[in-house]
């Protein structure tokens, strides 16, 4: 299991992530919160152990921006250290949502004690509700699962999108008149904003939702000029790795996207838009930003 050690403190740092790996678990580490918050974006881990009291990023700063974020990463187990700590204090972090606070000098058994329980838990639970959709899975007869990968017929649906964005066409009026045309970027924002939103009502995100949501995150990065590592794909859901891996294999089944080795970063991999499924997508994108520019000219 991966475990980011976040501690200024650089000896106990290194004493404390040592004894983790004597433990059997990958370890990473970093000296502030705000180094510990990229590490942790890029490659989420199974447990955070933090130092409350850091520059740049506090532990607090980052246990808070963590669990705001609205997706899995506010649900990695995160504990505390600090040699100043008193007992309200530890009493509210754990009120909060922390799962432990461990005050200085550590005792490393325990901590390390308590860091396997924590694992073993997550392994439990992720075991249980994995094998739930596994017989969920299979409880689906074929032909619903044919049209929920079918995305040629899903670009069509998306007209039905684009009625809605024309409902709300008063987001896209213009603030100058220089700037006359929606662009594709801006659509595509629009996109994974309402369907975030949507998914807020709905409090779910079925098959289909999930894999435009994916598409859409990676056509955006494309049009930005870089490609999404697959880590980055994790963050834009609440659904499980499991359930994002196996909608993104997927979708490379149906030659809607494509895996690259990072070239430089070679454990990482890129995700992009096959250029098949690109073309098609920026065509549609383009007939939307068409209609809805119609629809600006008439108001």
């Amino acid at each position: 299991m991966k475990i980011i050690v976040i501690d200024d403190e650089d000896l106990l740092r290194e004493v404390i992530c040592e004894y983790l790996k004597m433990e059997g678990h990958e370890v990473i580490e970093a000296d502030n919160g705000s180094i510990g918050l990229k590490l942790i974006k890029a490659s989420p881990p199974d447990l955070i152990i933090c130092d409350v009291r850091m520059p740049d990023m506090n532990g607090d700063e980052l246990f808070n921006t963590l669990k705001q974020t609205n997706s899995a990463l506010s649900v990695i187990p995160f504990i505390f250290l600090s040699g100043h700590l008193n007992e309200q204090e530890i009493i509210s972090r754990l009120n909060l949502g922390a799962n432990n606070c461990f005050v200085k000098p550590i005792n490393l058994k325990l901590l390390a004690a308590y860091v396997n329980s924590q694992l073993l838990g997550i392994n439990r639970l992720t075991s249980f509700f994995e094998s739930k959709l596994i017989k969920i899975s299979s409880s689906i007869s074929t032909p619903i699962q044919s049209d929920i990968i079918d995305y040629s017929s899903l670009l069509t649906k998306l007209c039905e999108y684009t009625t809605a964005i024309i409902s709300q066409i008063d987001a896209f009026k213009p603030s100058s008149p220089t700037n006359s045309i929606m662009t594709r970027h801006a659509y595509v924002n629009f996109f994974l904003i309402e369907y975030k939103k949507r998914k807020d009502v709905a409090k779910t995100t079925n098959g289909e939702d999930l894999s435009w949501i994916l598409i859409f995150s990676v056509a955006k990065a494309q049009l930005e000029g870089w490609k999404v590592p697959v880590s980055d794909l994790y963050l834009e859901t609440d659904s499980a790795k499991s359930t994002i891996n196996n909608r993104i294999n997927g979708l490379i089944k149906d030659g809607i996207i494509e895996k690259n080795d990072d070239s430089k970063d070679g454990r990482r991999l890129l995700v992009s838009l096959t250029e098949q499924f690109n073309d098609k997508l920026i065509t549609h994108i383009d007939h939307c930003i068409e209609l809805i520019g119609n629809e600006l000219q008439c108001n």
